[in-house]
């Protein structure tokens, strides 16, 4: 596999960030705002002193105007916890190229942004019924460029059960941050019940789908065996027309309609990306527009 990340593909980056739409609960020491007021430099408000208050708190020039007593309040700016969730099943390594590698590009362009601006970020690999974590939790740019590392040794296989996957999975903490979930999501299995196993925690939820060009526009024509990489027994052989191609396309465009009304009605952010389009029409194009990031 190429390499995920490079120079060019960071500095493009620099001067970007996650989109974060609700504040959240995080650990001190971040840059994302909270709901509570903290002790960061940044003022926030004031509110009437009150016993057992800090007097050095205290703005003293108010009094001296006021003859009453306010307490300053300031920004409390937490860190957050980010996921990213990669299928690993065997068609995530169909296209040119291939769909995995431009999965890992799309989370690591996201992690990048997340370590960026002090956030945790951790990649999980969707293989069956089960979230493999990849890189352990990553914090900083140093942890940033060892876990890209380790994600270019992500090999896909046999399938993937999103929504088991994702609801077997019991999160280490309850720290706020977005989940996304990057997949094909040719799947029979229940992605609904990821996306919405992933609102009851509490986090903010975008999809990513990624396909090949051949995927989203085929052009096959005669007698051909088609193989699903996921399942040999449901190779399938025919002579292929105008009309078995018409039925594709319906079968895929209500595919794509359901996934896009579902995330919908959820809130949820969703995309759809081509192997084939450049990194920068993907992320500065479709996830900016979609609220994945700016």
């Amino acid at each position: 596999m190429k390499r995920i990340i490079d120079q060019d593909f960071i500095a493009m980056l620099e001067g970007h960030d996650l989109c974060i739409q609700n504040l959240m609960n995080g650990l001190f020491g971040g840059n994302r705002r909270s709901r509570a007021y903290g002790s960061s430099a940044e003022f926030a408000d004031y509110r009437t002193y009150t016993e057992g208050d800090e007097l050095k708190r205290v703005d003293w020039n108010l009094y001296a105007r006021f003859h009453k007593l306010y307490l300053k309040l300031f920004v409390d700016e937490r860190q957050l916890h980010h996921r990213i969730y990669i299928d690993a099943s065997a068609s995530m390594d169909w296209g040119t190229p291939a769909k995995s590698y431009t999965a890992l590009r799309l989370g690591a362009a996201l992690g990048f942004l997340a370590v960026q601006a002090m956030d945790r970020v951790t990649y999980y690999g969707i293989h069956d019924d089960f979230c493999h974590d990849l890189t352990g939790t990553v914090i900083g740019k140093d942890a940033f460029y060892r876990a890209a590392d380790q994600l270019e040794t992500l090999t896909c296989t046999g399938t993937s059960r999103l929504g088991d996957a994702i609801n077997n999975f019991n999160e280490s903490s309850s720290i706020g941050g977005i989940s996304v979930l990057i997949s094909d999501f040719f799947t029979d299995d229940s992605w609904k019940e990821a996306v919405d196993c992933m609102i009851q925690k509490r986090r903010e939820v975008h999809l990513i789908r990624v396909l090949s060009r051949d995927e989203m526009n085929p052009q096959i024509r005669g007698q051909l065996t088609l193989t699903d990489s996921e399942n040999r027994s449901l190779d399938y052989r025919a002579d292929f027309s105008h009309a078995h191609m018409k039925a594709y396309r319906r079968a895929f465009e209500y595919h794509q309609n359901e996934l896009r009304s579902f995330c919908a009605s959820r809130g949820v952010g969703f995309i759809t990306v081509c192997t084939d389009e450049p990194i920068e029409q993907m992320l500065f194009d479709k996830a900016v527009s979609a609220g994945v990031m700016v």
